[in-house]
């Protein structure tokens, strides 16, 4: 008879804060920076890494602590907002949509005395960031850098005020505001909105109103992009990249998640098992989803094991892997560097991937598939898989294009 456990692993969600596990010294040094905040000290943020490697997650964390006020997670008091950036939108409306969010959490008394203050930047209740006062035909003419003028002296006029209501208002407690802007792929001009926000940080600092956190989630390459033009703004933003989850830390995911589903597990199991999911947190939460839905006898035990990870790999196959190889479709260069990873389970040099001709631009490739992360390099400059799940979906895909070949000989 199958038992039903209560299954804590959502791999199609966010993973709650009560269930986070691992990433401590991020979270540590996050979290103390933003406690100066306290003292007018603004403390911004980019928090940079590969697809599915718990960026979000780790946000989703971030915005807990900083308004939960728990003596045992800083002691943290902040209005805080998370905004996920729609592809091709602009800073400026990233920036009133976070606004938005800031005010939604305040008393509607306070946010009517600052839209009074602000004029034509409020308007029904709500901030508009990047209404330049100009007809169309004249705002079109307007330059780049006139624009992010603009959108700075208002969003410094809207902060301000909010900071300064926040000050004098005796039912207010909070410490300052945090704003979450998520997917920075997404914004149709990512360098102009290093200049903007630092500018914005800068000009609120100088007028005693430090009391700013920006924290920005994107990849590697956004980050490239944003400090691209301005580089002053890396005196603002400290930098935080996200690799895999070391063994240890994606063991506590488990057992955390073990533990509020009320089954026990064998320890031996666990540690032999956990690294074939490559330190992913993604993909731990579906191998922790699967061994939960698949356990009969609310013990965690080496069969479960064996019995979830070939169906893992598959699923993986949907989601994760997707981007990193051409499941049943054509296969390219790259696909092919890849099958040659998986079936020789070694690390290979540059040279030994280019002794087999798989392409003729072998450094493009294995640099594309850095970037997805779908292959990681070691100390020594040899590339390998970034996961045993990985391996196993490419091989079963494999297999299946042989039968399929055999069949189509023999008809």
């Amino acid at each position: 008879m199958h038992v039903v456990s209560l299954n804590p692993f959502n791999p199609n969600s966010v993973v709650a804060p009560s269930l986070f596990a691992g990433r401590v010294t991020q979270v540590g040094d996050i979290c103390n920076k933003l406690d100066q905040l306290k003292q007018e000290m603004p403390a911004c943020f980019f928090i940079y890494g590969e697809r599915g490697i718990g960026k979000t997650a780790l946000a989703k964390l971030i915005k807990y602590i900083a308004s939960s006020r728990d003596d045992k997670l800083f002691n943290l008091n902040l209005l805080t907002s998370y905004y996920s950036a729609e592809k091709g939108q602009s800073i400026n409306s990233v920036i009133q949509e976070s606004l938005n969010k800031v005010t939604d959490l305040m008393d509607h008394t306070l946010v009517e005395n600052i839209g009074k203050r602000v004029g034509q930047l409020f308007k029904n209740g709500k901030f508009e960031i990047g209404a330049f006062g100009a007809s169309v035909s004249m705002e079109s003419r307007l330059n780049e850098q006139q624009k992010e003028i603009t959108v700075k002296d208002q969003t410094v006029s809207i902060l301000s005020n909010i900071i300064r209501e926040l000050q004098v208002s005796s039912g207010s407690q909070q410490d300052g505001i945090l704003i979450i802007i998520d997917e920075l792929h997404n914004l149709s001009n990512i360098p102009s909105a290093a200049s903007i926000l630092r500018n914005v940080v800068t000009s609120l600092d100088v007028e005693g109103l430090g009391r700013i956190s920006f924290l920005l989630i994107g990849y590697k390459e956004d980050m490239e992009q944003f400090f691209s033009v301005d580089s002053s703004s890396l005196r603002t933003f400290d930098t935080k990249s996200l690799s895999i989850m070391p063994l240890k830390e994606a063991v506590e995911v488990l057992t955390k998640g073990f533990q509020v589903a009320g089954v026990r597990w064998d320890e031996l199991a666990l540690n032999s098992n956990i690294g074939i999911a490559g330190g992913y947190p993604h993909s731990i939460q579906v191998l922790g989803h699967n061994l939960i839905e698949k356990d009969t006898d609310r013990y965690i035990d080496k069969k479960d094991w064996s019995d979830v990870i070939f169906d893992t790999a598959l699923e993986l196959q949907e989601k994760d892997f997707s981007t990193m190889y051409s499941f049943r479709k054509n296969l390219t260069d790259k696909d092919k560097i890849l099958i040659l990873l998986a079936k020789e389970e070694k690390p290979l040099s540059r040279k030994d991937i280019s002794h087999k001709n798989l392409s003729k631009n072998i450094y493009r490739c294995l640099s594309d598939l850095k970037t997805v992360g779908a292959i990681r390099e070691d100390d020594g400059g040899n590339f390998y898989l970034q996961s045993q799940l990985f391996r196993t979906a490419i091989l079963f895909d494999v297999a299946v294009r042989e039968i399929r070949e055999r069949e189509s000989r023999n008809n």
